[in-house]
């Protein structure tokens, strides 16, 4: 579950670094936010079930950046730029 959280954290990085072009900031409403909190919930899936727990602390450290950076860059454009 782990390496599926960090993988997730990854596209949404994708994603963000692209919706911090201006004009295309709608994008992390569309996938930045909610591959940021699949990739939390996936990876404290991974943390609780799994022997190996670093990618899951990744992945829900990562997540919660982006998170944060999203809701950061959307406030700067109203939510919209």
């Amino acid at each position: 579950m782990g390496a599926i959280g960090c993988g997730l954290s990854l596209v949404a990085l994708l994603f963000a670094l692209i919706g911090a072009i201006p004009f295309l900031g709608w994008l992390n409403w569309i996938t930045t936010l909610p591959l940021a909190l699949l990739a939390i919930f996936f990876g404290a899936l991974g943390v609780t079930r799994e022997d190996s727990r670093g990618a899951g602390a990744l992945a829900v450290a990562g997540g919660v950046l982006l998170l944060f950076w999203a809701l950061f860059r959307l406030g700067i454009g109203g939510g919209v730029v």
